[in-house]
């Protein structure tokens, strides 16, 4: 046990250290460490734990609202145990394959072979793409405006995307 089942009657930063130690040493029930979101929330939690345990009779003469603070991660922690584990991504040969091999004999399927081309083109977001029309693609410019009082763009920002170079056969089928 980390604090030797030590209660909080007396609060010093000593324990906050210990336990900042024994967390990163410590694994989970499978015999892994605990990841990055896990040792975010943990500490997270006894922060809001000590910061009510200041506010009630018989702790607020030893443990003070600022003491919490001991808790909180490092910006680059924090950032870290936030950021979402890469995934892999089709490569371009693949993307042109997959284009090559879908039909495009009825105006639908002209349609679903025109999103995928312009997924490749510009990785537009599903939610911008949903809401995309047809007069915010400019084929000259090879380019898409997304205004955010017509499309769904994230945090409601306007962004202009230009096609991504090596991929005719995208624009090709985006222009049919």
């Amino acid at each position: 046990m980390w604090n030797a089942s030590k209660g909080f009657a007396k609060f010093h930063i000593e324990k906050v250290i210990g336990f900042r130690s024994h967390l990163e040493q410590a694994k989970s029930a499978s015999g892994k460490p605990f990841g990055k979101s896990t040792t975010r929330a943990i500490p997270a939690t006894l922060r809001e734990f000590t910061l009510w345990l200041s506010q009630q009779d018989g702790f607020r003469s030893r443990i003070r609202a600022a003491d919490a603070d001991y808790f909180s991660l490092s910006r680059r922690d924090k950032a870290e145990a936030r950021a979402a584990p890469s995934r892999p991504a089709p490569s371009i040969k693949q993307a042109k394959r997959a284009l090559a091999m879908m039909p495009a004999a009825t105006p639908r399927e002209m349609r679903d072979k025109a999103i995928f081309a312009l997924i490749c083109l510009t990785g537009i977001r599903v939610g911008a793409l949903i809401t995309l029309r047809i007069k915010h693609v400019n084929l000259d410019e090879k380019s898409v405006t997304q205004n955010p009082r017509e499309v769904a763009t994230k945090f409601g920002k306007r962004i202009d995307t230009f096609f991504a170079q090596g991929f005719p056969e995208a624009e090709t089928a985006l222009a049919t």
